[in-house]
């Protein structure tokens, strides 16, 4: 864990502003809770940024294979009001666990895909404050989507 707060460190050396992908086996997670148990699975690491950095806990999407825990660092520019409008990039870093191990590598080709994703979960849920959470298996429930 050590070695990905590094390297985590290095990227807002330079990039200042980073998104967060962390890739989950859906398997490894509790199914009666998959929320909770995707943020515990990260909560060590959303510590230790937060203590240099502002994070924000954006979703907990699940689907049957992997599950998905995103979090923005320092982005400045979100504003939840609009946020369902917010579609611009932000640069994109996947943090893998696989083979008991995690990985931590930039996927440019996810910056623009993800932004629009995240601008249609806040579309969908409404006035509700992140973070959110979009499970595929069981279906999402939408309550409130904002109409504007």
């Amino acid at each position: 864990m050590d070695e990905i707060n590094q390297q985590v460190s290095r990227v807002l050396e330079d990039t200042k502003t980073i998104r967060i992908v962390a890739d989950i086996p859906t398997k490894l997670l509790a199914s009666d809770n998959y929320f909770a148990s995707a943020a515990s699975f990260t909560e060590p690491f959303k510590k230790h940024w937060e203590t240099q950095h502002i994070v924000r806990f954006i979703v907990v999407d699940v689907y049957p294979r992997h599950t998905y825990v995103i979090y923005d660092i320092n982005n400045h520019r979100y504003h939840y009001e609009t946020a369902h409008k917010q579609t611009f990039s932000v640069p994109v870093y996947i943090l893998r666990f696989k083979s008991n191990r995690w990985m931590f590598f930039r996927q440019q080709t996810e910056d623009q895909r993800i932004a629009r994703d995240i601008a249609e979960v806040h579309r969908h849920e409404g006035q509700n404050a992140p973070p959110f959470f979009a499970d595929h298996i069981k279906g999402p429930v939408y309550l409130s989507p904002r109409t504007d």
